[in-house]
């Protein structure tokens, strides 16, 4: 049996999102120097570079990663655990399942202790996914990241430049980034059960419609057919095909080419008498038969039941006229069986809602994202967290007008126009 990679073991993932800025601490230099050895073949440089940029910062996952590869080019087999547990641990689905595949590293993975590491990867595939299985997936510094049990695991890698996500099934998430050279979209998926994020493709224009189907997500955009972003588990995976049809039944995403989004799903379960911007001052619950009102509007788009059913979340509109100081939304947490709503949180620019589990809510909102359990209390900051993957309902509302000025009257005339 391979014995176990040496050295304590590592939880996977981070935990906080400032672990993964080491682009803006002091190890970065150095390991910009590791990068332009690599380029050069100068794999004793490379390694040099590495160890330093460690040195100054021992968590650039990207400074261990280079340091186990450059290892292995110098044949230095005994160097190559530790580097490498640190990088494959902290972002497993980058670095992890890259290193059994990396033909640097096949005669290290050929020795008792790169059996080992393989070993060791393959057990921790399952703690990944059921990981992720329980994470609420946020934005933070322009990517999306999972958070559960107080760790971080990051999705996307795209530099900050994701602007949207979708999901529809909560296994797959489609993101979107604007290119690097354009303002056009690009289009990309994470398969949460792997933790897999395929490279994002280039769309046609800057506005577009997404919906979920079982072999992919469905896109639709001004002047053009509709394509396919490719889920299948083969080489087609990541890439956008042709296909017919109309959009898939089910919710679905709005992009404008303003740069907002608007997700439009009805809720099921739930019946309303809604208007045209899809709100209702009264919802009913089918299970229950129970009627719920809040004050103001509520926002079918939001609604989102928790796993067991017995409670669902929205967002209403509670002010008609708005300006920067009013708060115009809440969100509420319904009990299905009474019926009864408790108010969670207020914003004024808009609030986002989902569920963490079945007694834990994430809301984002003006100060970030926040989850909040049920059985109450003030709620734990996710800190850096900007955005969940449902869009913010923004208030529809109208600006308050600003009353008319008073004119400086010194003294009125008569009305044959003398001053009195």
């Amino acid at each position: 049996m391979p014995s176990r990679p040496p050295g304590p073991s590592r939880p996977l993932g981070l935990a906080d999102l400032a672990g993964w800025q080491w682009r803006t601490r002091a190890g970065h230099p150095a390991f910009k120097l590791a990068r332009a050895a690599e380029a050069k073949n100068d794999w004793a440089g490379a390694a040099n570079a590495c160890t330093r940029a460690l040195a100054a910062d021992p968590s650039n996952l990207e400074a261990a990663w280079l340091l186990a590869v450059a290892n292995a080019k110098l044949g230095k087999l005994d160097a190559i655990t530790q580097p490498l547990v640190l990088a494959g641990t902290g972002d497993f689905a980058k670095w992890a399942i890259a290193s059994i595949e990396q033909p640097a590293l096949q005669t290290y993975l050929a020795t008792p202790i790169g059996l080992a590491w393989k070993a060791r990867v393959e057990a921790d595939r399952a703690l990944f996914a059921a990981a992720l299985a329980r994470s609420i997936i946020v934005t933070a510094k322009g990517d999306l990241f999972g958070y559960a049990d107080q760790r971080w695991y990051r999705l996307t890698r795209t530099f900050g430049a994701v602007v949207a996500a979708f999901s529809a099934d909560g296994h797959h998430i489609a993101y979107l980034t604007h290119g690097k050279t354009s303002h056009k979209l690009e289009v990309g998926s994470v398969d949460l059960s792997t933790g897999l994020t395929t490279r994002p493709q280039a769309l046609r224009s800057t506005s577009a419609q997404l919906a979920y189907s079982n072999n992919g997500f469905w896109i639709s955009q001004p002047g053009s057919k509709p394509r396919v972003l490719s889920l299948a588990a083969d080489g087609r995976q990541g890439l956008l095909l042709a296909t017919t049809g109309t959009r898939p039944k089910g919710a679905w995403l709005e992009i404008y080419a303003s740069g907002g989004t608007h997700v439009h799903r009805t809720p099921l379960g739930i019946s309303a008498d809604w208007d045209d911007q899809g709100l209702a001052s009264a919802i009913r619950i089918a299970s229950s038969n129970r009627v719920v009102t809040v004050p103001g509007q509520i926002a079918g788009d939001t609604i989102a039941w928790s796993p067991d059913h017995a409670h669902a979340v929205f967002v209403a509109q509670i002010a008609d006229h708005c300006d920067a100081s009013t708060q115009t939304v809440a969100a509420f947490v319904v009990d299905t069986a009474t019926g009864a709503a408790t108010e969670l949180a207020r914003a004024s620019h808009g609030l986002a809602i989902d569920w963490a589990g079945d007694r834990n809510v994430a809301i984002a909102g003006d100060d970030g994202v926040v989850l909040r359990d049920l059985a109450g209390g003030p709620g734990q900051p996710l800190v850096g967290a900007t955005k969940l993957v449902a869009p913010r309902f923004a208030p529809r509302c109208e600006p308050v007008q600003p009353d008319e000025p008073v004119p400086n009257v010194l003294f009125e005339p008569d009305e044959d126009g003398s001053e009195n």
